[in-house]
């Protein structure tokens, strides 16, 4: 064996190293008669593996001589007893590690002694290209190298199936092994059809994206509805009851809600129990001055005027008498017909305040402001352009 010029290399080497050795790249296509002994040899091995072919179709493909150490023990002082030879034939590698639907895979085979082959492997199937780089420069960038000494020393370890105590020896010959695509394995991926259908599921997130921003809107503005209708009653609420008053109605509320919540028994036994012991809403004062106020004439007037006219009239006034009230403090009630009403008294927004009649005596001397005297005139009033102001101060309980 040592005899062969393209094995003898390895032959010496792994004899002296110990290790695992690669040889140079060789094909079956020469008529010496070594060759011809390799060929029948390599003839017998497929028909003993019921190949399909014989050495015919492979003559023209790259193999690589592979020697492999036989030791005379297993410990360290171990020496090389005899060699084993065999062939690394490429294209076995290649074939059937691909599903038979991809094609254009370009395998870029180059050893350290500078020669090159090119493969493509279709599905299962393998080719061999030809001697020299065959790839396309324009997949460059895609390319993915794999140095086979480097990769053999990481995956033949003790703790894999493929472990052996050699060592793999990458100084006298090693090989790279590049894979690039082609414009046939692109033509696979890369079509009308995957663009249809990349714009079709593009598409399908934009209208779902469209209706989630359509219901968040309707959301939102049904939201917005809710908040103003609720806030309306609030709003009611608060401009009739004083702040101590309307936070106990809106408590009691919050309470009957709750345990209507908890079960129909819980809700009769809690109505049954409030009609029996009612909660009184009514506090005691022991200061408060009411002032109520009316047009003098006002019947009489309103009798030969139009309605439009009566309450364009009263609401001028009163929204005077609002003003006049916001800034003394003041706490209006309500309004009856021509009659306006007030009160002062402590603690009725929820602030404790010294209060007396001066608040509601000082009301009374400006309740009338120039404003009020100039609607009366400007609507033809004929009586004494004035109102008719009530006053009283002392202890209350409403």
């Amino acid at each position: 064996m040592d005899q062969i010029p393209r094995v003898s290399g390895a032959v010496q080497t792994s004899a002296n190293t110990g290790e695992i050795v690669f040889g140079v790249l060789f094909a079956l296509r020469s008529e010496n008669e070594l060759d011809a002994g390799y060929k029948a040899t390599f003839d017998l091995i497929l028909q003993s593996g019921q190949h399909r072919h014989g050495t015919e179709r492979y003559e023209e493909d790259p193999q690589t001589p592979m020697v492999y150490p036989v030791f005379d023990g297993y410990g360290k002082d171990r020496k090389v007893s005899g060699l084993l030879y065999t062939s690394i034939y490429w294209r076995f590698l290649m074939m059937g590690i691909l599903p038979d639907n991809i094609h254009g895979v370009v395998c870029f085979l180059e050893n350290s002694n500078g020669e090159v082959h090119t493969f493509q492997v279709n599905g299962g199937d393998a080719v061999h290209l030809g001697e020299g780089d065959f790839h396309d420069a324009t997949y460059n960038r895609q390319g993915h190298s794999i140095d086979l000494v480097e990769k053999l020393r990481e995956t033949a370890g003790p703790d894999s199936r493929s472990f052996t105590a050699a060592g793999v020896n990458g100084d006298f010959m090693n090989y790279t092994l590049t894979v690039y695509p082609s414009d046939e394995f692109r033509a696979i991926f890369v079509n009308k059809r995957s663009q249809h259908s990349a714009g079709t599921i593009a598409g399908t997130f934009v209208v779902a994206i469209c209706f989630f921003l359509i219901y968040d809107y309707c959301m939102k503005r049904r939201q917005r509805i809710v908040l103003e209708r609720a806030v309306r009653p609030a709003a009611v609420v608060s401009s009739l009851f004083p702040a101590n008053v309307r936070e106990q109605i809106i408590n009691d509320e919050d309470t009957h809600s709750s345990t209507r919540h908890k079960g129909a028994g819980a809700f009769l036994r809690s109505t049954v129990e409030q009609s029996a012991n009612p909660v009184p809403l009514a506090t005691k004062y022991p200061e408060c001055t009411v002032y109520f106020a009316d047009l003098v004439g006002f019947t009489k007037w309103a009798s030969t005027r139009q309605p439009e006219m009566v309450f364009q009239m009263l609401e001028a006034i009163f929204a005077e008498f609002d003003k006049v009230a916001a800034k003394r403090g003041v706490f209006k009630v309500e309004t009856i017909g021509d009659c306006y009403m007030a009160v002062v008294c402590a603690s009725l927004d929820g602030r404790t305040q010294v209060c007396g009649p001066w608040p509601g005596l000082e009301f009374v001397s400006h309740h009338v402001p120039s404003s009020v005297i100039f609607i009366l005139f400007s609507v033809d009033w004929t009586s004494q352009c004035s109102t008719r102001p009530c006053c009283h101060h002392g202890q209350v309980c409403p």
